[in-house]
């Protein structure tokens, strides 16, 4: 079973977040939605957002998104230990790790993205990692020859990957699946690494279920926190169940551990 713990199936790619209008980025200060950062991007509802003006703060899809950077394939590559919260255990690639991520250029021939499945990663950002936000990003930089080969993609499903945000995560994974129906012809396999110590995030990755709906395709869920087990899904209905069963297991927990919390007052 393919699955991201898989290494000889993945295929990662380092990229890094600018934000140029953010007053103050800074890597060390991400501490999720509660977090106020002022920007001052131009937007149609304010004033000219130069350094005389307060700024506002920023909103996610309202305000300018990071500028996203994939590192070339010769540079130095960083892969997956394990999902870890607010920071990825990263290790470097091995050379046969370094070689795969080096056969992804642009004068690659298109067959070369055939049955690779894509990872993307990067480290601690101000704003949360936008992975698949990222994930999106290369896909449209590619070739329509070569977009069309596309055929598998991994994702980390945990809060920091965007904006530590139910509501913004589901936005982001319902646009990331649209465009995957809409672009990718021969995609048969997203895998799923659901890594969240506040179950979370199961709700929002069930916008992928659409992708359900075309034939062939199937989701690979990774329980990071149910010691590497995983499962397969092709149909809708059993995908559905299971996100929200761990969303169930998720509210249970938050009660339970309330409770003790209030016993010990």
């Amino acid at each position: 079973m393919l699955h991201l713990s898989t290494p000889d199936h993945i295929t990662t790619i380092n990229y890094t977040l600018s934000w140029p209008h953010l007053e103050n980025p800074s890597n060390t200060t991400f501490a999720g939605q509660t977090q106020i950062d002022i920007c001052r991007c131009p937007r149609p509802d304010l004033p000219p957002q130069d350094a005389k003006e307060p700024g506002h703060i920023y909103t996610r899809y309202i305000c300018e998104g990071p500028e996203v950077h994939f590192e070339p394939p010769g540079e130095e590559l960083w892969v997956l230990q394990a999902p870890h919260g607010p920071i990825n255990m990263l290790r470097p690639a091995t050379r046969e790790e370094r070689e795969r991520r080096k056969g992804i250029h642009d004068d690659a021939e298109p067959t070369v993205y055939e049955g690779r499945n894509f990872l993307f990663l990067t480290g601690p950002c101000p704003r949360g990692r936008y992975q698949a936000y990222a994930t999106q990003k290369w896909l449209e930089s590619l070739q329509t020859t070569a977009r069309a080969q596309i055929s598998q993609l991994s994702l980390l499903v945990q809060p920091y990957e965007e904006d530590a945000s139910d509501e913004i995560s589901r936005r982001v994974y319902a646009d990331l699946a649209a465009y995957i129906l809409q672009h990718l012809s021969n995609f048969i396999l997203l895998c799923l690494n659901i890594w969240d110590d506040e179950m979370r995030s199961p709700s929002a990755a069930s916008e992928f279920s659409i992708l359900l709906h075309k034939e062939h395709v199937r989701i690979v869920v990774g329980l990071g926190w149910l010691k590497g087990e995983t499962k397969d899904y092709d149909s809708v209905r059993p995908f559905l169940e299971a996100m929200a069963e761990m969303n169930d297991t998720r509210r249970r927990n938050k009660l339970e551990f309330s409770g003790m919390e209030g016993g010990k007052v």
